[in-house]
Protein backbone atom coordinates (compact mmCIF):
# COMPACT_ATOMS: atom_id res chain seq x y z
CA UNK A 1 0.00 0.00 0.00
CA UNK A 2 1.31 3.42 -0.97
CA UNK A 3 1.96 5.77 1.97
CA UNK A 4 2.31 9.52 1.37
CA UNK A 5 4.32 10.40 4.46
CA UNK A 6 6.23 13.56 5.41
CA UNK A 7 9.49 14.35 3.58
CA UNK A 8 11.91 17.03 4.75
CA UNK A 9 12.85 17.93 1.18
CA UNK A 10 9.24 18.84 0.38
CA UNK A 11 9.03 21.50 3.08
CA UNK A 12 9.44 25.18 2.17
CA UNK A 13 10.88 25.87 5.63
CA UNK A 14 13.64 23.24 5.30
CA UNK A 15 16.99 25.13 5.48
CA UNK A 16 18.69 25.74 2.15
CA UNK A 17 22.12 24.36 3.19
CA UNK A 18 20.53 21.09 4.27
CA UNK A 19 18.43 20.88 1.11
CA UNK A 20 21.55 21.51 -0.99
CA UNK A 21 23.40 18.88 1.02
CA UNK A 22 20.74 16.27 0.30
CA UNK A 23 20.77 17.14 -3.40
CA UNK A 24 24.57 16.95 -3.55
CA UNK A 25 24.56 13.51 -1.96
CA UNK A 26 21.93 12.21 -4.38
CA UNK A 27 23.86 13.61 -7.34
CA UNK A 28 26.96 11.75 -6.15
CA UNK A 29 25.06 8.47 -5.87
CA UNK A 30 23.70 8.88 -9.41
CA UNK A 31 27.29 9.14 -10.63
CA UNK A 32 28.10 5.82 -8.93
CA UNK A 33 25.26 3.83 -10.54
CA UNK A 34 24.33 3.52 -14.25
CA UNK A 35 20.72 4.58 -13.66
CA UNK A 36 20.96 7.49 -16.17
CA UNK A 37 21.82 5.06 -19.00
CA UNK A 38 18.38 3.45 -19.51
CA UNK A 39 16.73 6.79 -18.77
CA UNK A 40 18.67 8.37 -21.64
CA UNK A 41 17.63 5.54 -23.98
CA UNK A 42 13.95 6.06 -23.23
CA UNK A 43 14.30 9.83 -23.46
CA UNK A 44 15.90 9.48 -26.89
CA UNK A 45 12.95 7.35 -27.96
CA UNK A 46 10.52 10.03 -26.78
CA UNK A 47 12.43 12.73 -28.65
CA UNK A 48 12.33 10.69 -31.85
CA UNK A 49 8.63 9.94 -31.55
CA UNK A 50 7.72 13.53 -30.77
CA UNK A 51 9.95 15.02 -33.46
CA UNK A 52 11.20 17.50 -30.86
CA UNK A 53 14.73 18.50 -29.89
CA UNK A 54 13.67 20.17 -26.66
CA UNK A 55 13.45 18.79 -23.12
CA UNK A 56 11.24 20.46 -20.53
CA UNK A 57 12.52 19.16 -17.21
CA UNK A 58 9.81 19.44 -14.56
CA UNK A 59 10.64 19.55 -10.84
CA UNK A 60 14.25 20.15 -11.84
CA UNK A 61 15.31 21.57 -8.48
CA UNK A 62 19.08 21.82 -8.35
CA UNK A 63 19.54 19.63 -11.43
CA UNK A 64 19.57 16.14 -9.91
CA UNK A 65 20.47 13.43 -12.45
CA UNK A 66 19.62 15.59 -15.47
CA UNK A 67 23.25 16.48 -16.39
CA UNK A 68 24.22 12.80 -16.30
CA UNK A 69 21.24 11.82 -18.44
CA UNK A 70 22.12 14.52 -20.97
CA UNK A 71 25.71 13.25 -21.14
CA UNK A 72 24.44 9.75 -21.89
CA UNK A 73 21.95 11.12 -24.39
CA UNK A 74 24.72 12.95 -26.24
CA UNK A 75 26.60 9.65 -26.57
CA UNK A 76 23.70 7.95 -28.34
CA UNK A 77 22.17 10.99 -30.06
CA UNK A 78 24.82 13.60 -30.94
CA UNK A 79 22.27 15.94 -32.55
CA UNK A 80 21.89 17.67 -29.20
CA UNK A 81 18.85 19.03 -27.37
CA UNK A 82 17.66 22.31 -25.93
CA UNK A 83 16.86 21.98 -22.22
CA UNK A 84 14.53 24.13 -20.13
CA UNK A 85 14.71 23.46 -16.40
CA UNK A 86 11.58 24.24 -14.39
CA UNK A 87 10.42 23.96 -10.81
CA UNK A 88 7.61 25.28 -8.63
CA UNK A 89 10.27 26.68 -6.27
CA UNK A 90 13.09 27.50 -8.69
CA UNK A 91 16.74 28.20 -8.03
CA UNK A 92 18.96 30.30 -10.28
CA UNK A 93 18.57 29.48 -13.96
CA UNK A 94 15.33 27.56 -13.40
CA UNK A 95 11.95 28.78 -14.63
CA UNK A 96 9.00 28.79 -12.24
CA UNK A 97 6.45 26.30 -13.58
CA UNK A 98 3.69 24.25 -11.99
CA UNK A 99 4.07 20.72 -13.43
CA UNK A 100 0.28 20.35 -13.38
CA UNK A 101 -0.21 23.39 -15.63
CA UNK A 102 2.76 23.85 -17.95
CA UNK A 103 2.57 27.09 -20.02
CA UNK A 104 1.67 26.46 -23.69
CA UNK A 105 4.90 28.11 -24.89
CA UNK A 106 6.95 25.30 -23.34
CA UNK A 107 6.79 22.77 -26.14
CA UNK A 108 8.95 19.65 -25.92
CA UNK A 109 9.40 16.32 -24.17
CA UNK A 110 8.54 16.72 -20.51
CA UNK A 111 10.63 14.80 -17.98
CA UNK A 112 10.38 14.03 -14.28
CA UNK A 113 13.46 12.42 -12.79
CA UNK A 114 12.89 10.83 -9.37
CA UNK A 115 10.13 13.36 -8.64
CA UNK A 116 6.77 11.82 -9.56
CA UNK A 117 6.32 10.20 -6.15
CA UNK A 118 6.25 13.64 -4.51
CA UNK A 119 2.75 14.17 -5.91
CA UNK A 120 -0.46 12.78 -4.52
CA UNK A 121 -2.54 10.69 -6.95
CA UNK A 122 -4.83 13.51 -8.08
CA UNK A 123 -1.84 15.78 -8.67
CA UNK A 124 0.03 13.04 -10.54
CA UNK A 125 -2.96 12.49 -12.83
CA UNK A 126 -3.14 16.25 -13.45
CA UNK A 127 0.51 16.25 -14.59
CA UNK A 128 -0.11 13.42 -17.02
CA UNK A 129 -3.40 14.87 -18.27
CA UNK A 130 -1.78 18.25 -18.95
CA UNK A 131 0.95 16.64 -21.08
CA UNK A 132 -1.47 14.45 -23.03
CA UNK A 133 -4.00 17.24 -23.44
CA UNK A 134 -1.37 19.48 -25.02
CA UNK A 135 0.01 16.72 -27.23
CA UNK A 136 3.41 16.70 -25.53
CA UNK A 137 5.47 13.61 -24.77
CA UNK A 138 6.29 12.93 -21.12
CA UNK A 139 8.79 10.60 -19.44
CA UNK A 140 8.46 9.72 -15.75
CA UNK A 141 11.49 8.00 -14.23
CA UNK A 142 11.86 6.81 -10.64
CA UNK A 143 14.99 5.76 -8.76
CA UNK A 144 12.93 4.25 -5.93
CA UNK A 145 10.47 1.40 -5.62
CA UNK A 146 7.86 0.31 -3.08
CA UNK A 147 9.48 -3.02 -2.32
CA UNK A 148 10.54 -4.69 0.98
CA UNK A 149 14.18 -4.92 -0.12
CA UNK A 150 14.26 -1.24 -1.07
CA UNK A 151 12.79 -0.30 2.31
CA UNK A 152 15.27 -2.53 4.17
CA UNK A 153 18.25 -1.03 2.34
CA UNK A 154 17.42 2.44 3.67
CA UNK A 155 18.94 1.25 6.97
CA UNK A 156 22.31 1.50 5.23
CA UNK A 157 21.79 5.08 4.04
CA UNK A 158 23.47 6.78 7.05
CA UNK A 159 26.60 4.68 6.47
CA UNK A 160 26.44 5.37 2.72
CA UNK A 161 26.16 9.09 3.42
CA UNK A 162 29.37 9.03 5.46
CA UNK A 163 31.16 7.02 2.74
CA UNK A 164 29.90 8.95 -0.29
CA UNK A 165 30.28 12.50 1.05
CA UNK A 166 34.06 12.72 0.33
CA UNK A 167 33.22 12.14 -3.38
CA UNK A 168 30.93 15.17 -3.59
CA UNK A 169 32.24 17.98 -5.80
CA UNK A 170 32.31 20.76 -4.85
CA UNK A 171 32.45 19.64 -1.23
CA UNK A 172 31.25 22.51 0.93
CA UNK A 173 32.02 22.96 4.61
CA UNK A 174 28.32 22.75 5.44
CA UNK A 175 28.23 19.27 3.90
CA UNK A 176 31.04 18.14 6.18
CA UNK A 177 29.62 19.75 9.31
CA UNK A 178 26.08 18.40 8.88
CA UNK A 179 27.32 14.94 7.90
CA UNK A 180 30.06 14.23 10.43
CA UNK A 181 29.98 16.78 13.25
CA UNK A 182 26.24 17.35 13.55
CA UNK A 183 24.88 14.34 11.61
CA UNK A 184 21.60 15.84 10.45
CA UNK A 185 22.10 14.94 6.78
CA UNK A 186 22.54 11.16 7.27
CA UNK A 187 19.28 11.04 9.22
CA UNK A 188 17.21 13.31 6.96
CA UNK A 189 18.50 11.60 3.80
CA UNK A 190 17.67 8.18 5.26
CA UNK A 191 14.17 9.28 6.28
CA UNK A 192 13.39 10.93 2.94
CA UNK A 193 14.77 7.88 1.14
CA UNK A 194 12.50 5.58 3.12
CA UNK A 195 9.47 7.78 2.48
CA UNK A 196 10.34 8.03 -1.23
CA UNK A 197 10.24 4.25 -1.54
CA UNK A 198 6.91 4.10 0.28
CA UNK A 199 5.49 6.86 -1.93
CA UNK A 200 6.61 5.46 -5.29
CA UNK A 201 3.79 4.43 -7.59
CA UNK A 202 3.79 0.88 -8.94
CA UNK A 203 3.48 0.17 -12.65
CA UNK A 204 -0.11 -0.99 -12.15
CA UNK A 205 -0.96 2.23 -10.30
CA UNK A 206 0.50 4.34 -13.09
CA UNK A 207 -1.44 2.35 -15.67
CA UNK A 208 -4.60 2.99 -13.67
CA UNK A 209 -3.81 6.73 -13.76
CA UNK A 210 -3.44 6.90 -17.52
CA UNK A 211 -6.59 4.84 -18.01
CA UNK A 212 -8.45 7.86 -16.65
CA UNK A 213 -7.10 10.14 -19.38
CA UNK A 214 -7.22 7.90 -22.43
CA UNK A 215 -7.12 9.95 -25.64
CA UNK A 216 -7.41 8.51 -29.18
CA UNK A 217 -4.31 10.33 -30.41
CA UNK A 218 -2.09 9.58 -27.42
CA UNK A 219 -0.51 6.36 -26.13
CA UNK A 220 1.16 5.27 -22.91
CA UNK A 221 3.92 2.85 -22.02
CA UNK A 222 4.63 1.72 -18.45
CA UNK A 223 7.19 -0.79 -17.28
CA UNK A 224 10.24 -1.53 -15.20
CA UNK A 225 13.94 -1.00 -15.87
CA UNK A 226 16.67 -3.36 -14.73
CA UNK A 227 19.79 -1.43 -13.78
CA UNK A 228 23.12 -3.11 -12.92
CA UNK A 229 23.92 -2.52 -9.27
CA UNK A 230 20.31 -1.85 -8.29
CA UNK A 231 18.78 -4.99 -6.69
CA UNK A 232 15.22 -4.23 -7.74
CA UNK A 233 13.64 -2.96 -11.00
CA UNK A 234 12.72 0.72 -11.26
CA UNK A 235 9.30 1.82 -12.59
CA UNK A 236 8.84 4.24 -15.45
CA UNK A 237 5.99 5.72 -17.46
CA UNK A 238 6.15 7.34 -20.89
CA UNK A 239 3.46 9.00 -22.98
CA UNK A 240 3.62 9.89 -26.66
CA UNK A 241 1.31 11.64 -29.11
CA UNK A 242 0.50 9.40 -32.06
CA UNK A 243 1.95 10.81 -35.27
CA UNK A 244 1.78 9.53 -38.81
CA UNK A 245 5.53 10.00 -39.19
CA UNK A 246 6.37 7.78 -36.26
CA UNK A 247 7.75 4.33 -37.01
Amino acid sequence: MRMHLFEFGDQVWFPGPLRDGMTAYLAATYRMLPVPVPWAVLLQKALQRSGSRRVIDLCSGAGGPLPLVLDRLAAIDPAGVDVVRTDLYPSDGVRRVDARRVPPDLQGVRTLFAAFHHFRPEEAVAILRDAAGHGQSICVFEATRRHPLAVALTLLVPLMTWLVTPRIRPLRWTQIVFTYLVPILPLTIAWDGLVSHLRTYSVSEMRAMVAKIALPDYEWEAGELRVPGVPFPLPYLAGYPRRETCA
